[in-house]
């Protein structure tokens, strides 16, 4: 993965990684122009898609920073109430 990620880097010429995820993030606000949702009222699968990716950073320093540096942390609260907690099995 480690290699992968350089490749990618890389290819989309992204040199700060976490200003390109700032960046995306606020495109997303963007195409939900002014919606609950990119779908409207309920997420489609493009919000759960997203929401996807977000999810498992969500608590890491660079997802917390996100959502403080971001316009996106309102999206994705009403996102965990849509969704729900997570379903993995806790051992």
């Amino acid at each position: 993965m480690y290699f992968v990620s350089k490749k990618l880097k890389k290819k989309y010429n992204i040199t700060d990684e976490r200003a390109a995820l700032y960046e995306a993030a606020e495109t997303w606000v963007d195409a939900l122009n002014g919606r609950e949702f990119l779908g409207g009222s309920k997420p489609n699968l493009a919000d759960l898609a997203v929401f996807g990716v977000l999810r498992p950073i969500r608590y890491l320093r660079s997802g917390r920073d996100m959502v403080e540096q971001t316009r996106i942390g309102d999206w994705y609260t009403r996102m965990e109430n849509s969704v729900g907690g997570s379903a993995r099995i806790k051992a």
